[in-house]
């Protein structure tokens, strides 16, 4: 078995409301500094995981994030980077 370090990122769905991130665009356009920020927001995580090759820890992390990071009716997943340490 090896170790795998893995980056990833969890977001809102496109189509739901990010009311944080709304806050946020409005604050830098209220204090002039950005026109247009098109914040988005969301959660970073890393972790390190056991698995045969790349491709298991890949399929490992995928599961990890569907099924426990994430929750799939409104939030989106992207893998960043899976890397062996």
């Amino acid at each position: 078995m090896e170790r795998f370090f893995a980056k990833v990122i969890v977001t809102l769905k496109d189509e739901v409301k990010d009311n944080r991130a709304l806050v946020l665009d409005k604050m830098l356009k209220n204090l002039n500094i950005e026109d247009n920020p098109a914040f988005s927001t969301g959660r970073f995580y890393t972790f390190s995981l056991s698995a045969q090759n790349l491709s298991d820890a890949h399929d490992k992390t995928d599961f990890i994030c569907r099924e426990i990071l994430s929750n799939p009716v409104v939030e989106k997943y992207e893998i960043n980077s899976i890397e062996a340490i």
